[in-house]
């Protein structure tokens, strides 16, 4: 009796296991990198909390008297948020962001009396005006409503 065909076969299943529980081993260890993170979404109030204690770091500002700009400090608006500083008491807008579905228009980034920008979005505008009171940037937030 010939033992070659079953000798054939035998290999083959060895082959065919050890394929397996390689591959499902190596597949296991990719896995694990590709979902050990698991990142959930942030509520508007966790980022409104985040913005409120938020300072900018110093930078830099063309000034008369050529010192840096103060450090900054974040406001939030309903439609984005904004970094601000007062400058020898005028504003300056370091930074801004618009909130989803929001663009910027119309920045004065200053420094000046009042710097501004406006949030738009398909239903409403969103101005925002940063004045200083001493050396602390203040904000004034106003809202119209687009019609048809």
């Amino acid at each position: 009796m010939n033992r070659r065909p079953q000798l054939a076969v035998l290999g083959w299943i060895v082959v065919a296991g050890l394929t397996t529980v390689i591959s499902t081993w190596a597949i296991s260890l990719l896995g694990q990198g590709l979902s050990e993170r698991v990142v959930s979404p942030v509520s508007r109030a966790d980022v409104a909390r985040a913005l409120a204690t938020a300072t900018a770091a110093p930078r830099p500002a063309a000034t008369p008297g050529g010192t840096p700009a103060a450090r900054g400090r974040a406001f939030t608006a309903d439609g984005g948020s904004i970094v601000a500083a007062c400058d020898g008491g005028r504003a300056v807008l370091l930074s801004w962001s618009p909130a989803q579905g929001y663009a910027v228009d119309d920045v004065n980034a200053g420094p000046a009396a009042a710097a501004s920008l406006e949030f738009e979005s398909d239903t409403r505008t969103v101005k925002v005006s940063v004045a200083c009171q001493g050396d602390v940037p203040k904000t004034t937030v106003s809202q119209e409503r687009e019609h048809d």
